[in-house]
């Protein structure tokens, strides 16, 4: 059974949606499960100033993505770097062991978008080794901040984030 504090989470749940004016994005998701999480972040003076999410998940994976939100809101990089999946866990008075994953997930989307944060200029670097560099920083915007993640997106992710020439250039690159 679910607590009553992960329930709250779930039913009335914190910071959820896309920040338009995010520094970065994690992008994260459990194939065996079929979570998929976007953590945004806004960082100010090196602290997380804002923080939303978007969620495509069961209940505990949305409560672990609102409960991520307020324990990583006004923390120093350094320490929403520690967060863990246990952290989170615990904050919702526990999860039943099959939805540990959850947490994890979650966790691992914040660290994601810091690490993202951190080496924005080279990731969007590798990006203009295949469009150019208005394209590379609409994908890294998208969450897609590697060549690999950009051979793993979905085109149509990939379409609604670039230009005509940046998706007919991501075309020839996906076919070598």
């Amino acid at each position: 059974m679910y607590s009553k504090k992960l329930m709250d989470h779930f039913l009335n749940p914190r910071n959820k949606g896309k920040l338009k004016d995010a520094d970065a994005v994690g992008r994260v998701g459990n194939p065996v499960c079929g979570d998929v999480m976007h953590i945004y972040i806004k960082v100010k003076d090196g602290r997380i100033e804002k923080i939303g999410w978007e969620t495509l998940g069961c209940a505990a994976a949305i409560a672990t993505s609102s409960m991520l939100s307020e324990l990583a809101k006004g923390k120093t990089l350094e320490e929403a770097m520690k967060i863990s999946k246990k952290d989170i866990a615990d904050a919702l008075e526990g999860l039943p062991p099959i939805k540990m994953h959850c947490s994890n997930l979650a966790a691992e989307g914040l660290h994601k978008a810091i690490e993202n944060y951190l080496h924005k200029e080279e990731k969007i670097k590798e990006l203009m080794k295949v469009v150019s560099k208005e394209d590379a920083e609409a994908l890294f915007k998208a969450g897609i901040t590697s060549l690999e993640e950009l051979k793993k997106a979905p085109m149509e992710e990939i379409a609604n984030a670039v230009s005509k020439e940046g998706l007919e250039k991501i075309r020839k690159f996906l076919k070598k």
